[in-house]
């Protein structure tokens, strides 16, 4: 006789359908709680760098997505006064040494996927759910939501976010507080806008660097491009997805405009102008979380619930995806025909811990490294001290671009993860 395990899953973003697909697949029983009423339009997109994309293709979604998007064939910075910093054709190669490539994606488009994904697997998503607190035994987990209810569980995972609730109940039940992140002193305002002419010669991921300023963007669709400008402001919504109101968008649009008006590249202005809509959310540092802290007997965290991290690197999604691949695989296989079938629910008793002990310092000091390298990322693009110090950090980022063999290794470094696949 077969015995259900139930595993409660908080959040339904992006890690949260991946894992409940992952373990579905292996015999669980996941339930997934998002505590949004309705999942619809959120965000603007995300960069999914081949690290990502291979575990979304191992769910099956990745061939939508690039019939939506469009892969990318480089890597271009300039000033904002239009001198290349530097430039490399790498992504074009991507596809080639790990069997995918790079490509942007609407977030809400991607959420809906993977929604549906999870739907179509008969996976219990639970709308409306908002997590309030977490009990557990040696052998349980009963999670307490809005309304009075409760569900209990074999185990918990934490797919909640930056401000997750998993995270806050776990570092409580240590005695600990999570401390408030600290305003980085930056703003970013993110929009979705037609892709300019002159952005459509090759589809690139551009930095456009000025003073007290920086503008990315990158195609997202062969006609659209997402784009988001950095700017230092006194004062933010703590990594809020905020959707600015009609009349905000019309001010704020006044105010973007103000910043770029004497850059050269016509486009960074275009993109501004035809946003049909516009988020804004303050950047916040927060601190970094011991890999201990990423579990407890019964819960364990996943992607930035774990790993808090600003968008300066567009790693975020990207390293969620490999922990998802890297936690289900450290979970047993629950086949009742298998004549392991006893001993493997017996992995998920007592020692299930060791399991997610093994998970975290696995994961920690890769994602630690990512989450830094995108701090020293954003304290770069934005410089406000004058122009000769502007000039130095021009400097810098062109002298980064001529050391060809440090820039591929990195980007294999991150590529190559979670597993190698062999192009096709």
């Amino acid at each position: 006789m077969s015995t259900k395990v139930t595993v409660l899953i908080i959040g339904c973003g992006i890690a949260g359908p991946v894992l409940a697909n992952f373990l579905k697949r292996k015999g669980y029983d996941p339930i997934v709680f998002e505590k949004v009423s309705k999942l619809g339009d959120v965000g603007a997109s995300l960069m999914l760098m081949p690290n990502g994309l291979k575990v979304l293709n191992l769910v099956g979604v990745a061939d939508e997505i690039e019939e939506a998007s469009i892969p990318l064939e480089g890597f271009l910075d300039h000033t904002s006064k239009g001198e290349l910093l530097g430039s490399s054709d790498l992504p074009s190669s991507f596809r080639s040494k790990y069997g995918l490539p790079a490509m942007g994606v609407k977030r809400t488009d991607l959420n809906l996927k993977l929604r549906d994904m999870v739907a179509n697997l008969k996976v219990d998503v639970r709308e409306g759910w908002e997590l309030e607190n977490i009990e557990e035994t040696d052998d349980s987990v009963t999670a307490h939501f809005n309304a009075g209810r409760s569900v209990t569980g074999s185990f918990l995972i934490g797919c909640d976010g930056i401000k997750a609730a998993t995270r806050r109940i776990l570092l409580r039940k240590e005695g600990l507080r999570e401390d408030q992140p600290l305003f980085t002193g930056l703003t970013q305002t993110a929009g979705l806008s037609r892709t300019p002419e002159t952005l459509k010669e090759k589809a690139c991921l551009r930095n456009w660097f000025g003073e007290g300023v920086h503008m990315i963007a990158y195609p997202v669709s062969p006609e659209t491009t997402s784009w988001a400008l950095t700017l230092p402001e006194g004062e933010g919504n703590e990594a809020d997805w905020g959707l600015c109101s009609p009349e905000e968008t019309t001010a704020r649009k006044e105010k973007l405009h103000a910043n770029v008006s004497s850059w050269t590249d016509r486009a960074t202005k275009e993109l501004i102008q035809e946003a049909t809509r516009l988020i804004k959310f303050g950047i916040f540092d927060r601190e970094e979380m011991k890999s201990d802290q990423w579990h407890s007997r019964r819960c364990v965290l996943v992607g930035d619930a774990a790993h808090p991290t600003s968008p300066h690197l567009g790693q975020g999604a990207n390293q969620a995806l490999e922990d998802c691949f890297h936690l289900s695989h450290s979970l047993p296989y629950l086949a009742p025909e298998s004549d392991t079938y006893e001993m493997d629910l017996g992995k998920l008793g007592p020692h299930l811990v060791s399991i997610f002990q093994a998970y975290a310092h696995k994961r920690q000091p890769r994602t630690s490294a990512l989450v830094k390298g995108a701090r020293a990322q954003g304290q770069t693009r934005v410089v406000t001290t004058g122009p000769e110090d502007c000039k130095k950090r021009n400097e810098k980022v062109a002298t980064g671009w001529k050391d060809v063999e440090t820039i591929a290794a990195k980007f294999d470094a991150l590529c190559r993860e979670p597993f190698q696949s062999v192009p096709s």
